[in-house]
């Protein structure tokens, strides 16, 4: 495949995931929205997507890391994809989490296994609903948009596999 054909894959997948990591920047300092921990999970695995992107990018791999680098950002999008799906639900069933509200400064000083389970299953902050647009919470669009993600590596993984086989 051509250096061209995977720039064309690469590029809008690494900007796409760029301009959601903006939006959510300016959601936050512009707006006044204070995320939560799994806010702040969603953007890690938002930056892991656009990394590897940009790594695909910059290494132009031939077919095999190719298909390492669209793996790897079909798992930061899917797992993503699983932070705001829990986020969704722990929206829509809001006494699932109990605990208090405590600042991200002071959960960071917190042991690292509690630090883990914020971050991974949420706290009670999360189930705030602060914001939305066109009936959308922020979780449900964070949860649109790596499904959105998600899609791009997909249809790339399988076009290749169709690829191969019609060679064959």
């Amino acid at each position: 495949m051509s250096l061209a054909c995977l720039r064309s894959f690469f590029l809008p997948a690494l900007l796409a995931s760029t301009a959601v990591l903006v939006a959510s920047f300016h959601l936050e300092s512009v707006v006044g929205l204070v995320p939560c921990a799994l806010c702040f999970s969603q953007r890690l695995m938002l930056g892991v997507y656009a990394l590897v992107c940009l790594a695909a990018l910059v290494h132009s791999p031939a077919a095999r890391g190719r298909r390492a680098y669209a793996g790897l950002a079909l798992a930061s999008a899917f797992g993503g994809a699983l932070l705001a799906g829990r986020h969704v639900w722990l929206q829509g069933d809001p006494q699932v989490v109990d605990g208090c509200h405590l600042p991200v400064e002071q959960v960071l000083q917190r042991p690292l296994g509690e630090i883990l389970q914020m971050f991974l299953l949420g706290s009670p902050d999360c189930v705030s609903i602060s914001w939305s647009f066109l009936d959308l919470t922020l979780p449900e669009w964070s949860l649109l948009a790596f499904l959105l993600l998600a899609a791009m590596p997909l249809s790339w993984l399988v076009a290749y596999r169709f690829r191969k086989r019609a060679m064959a």
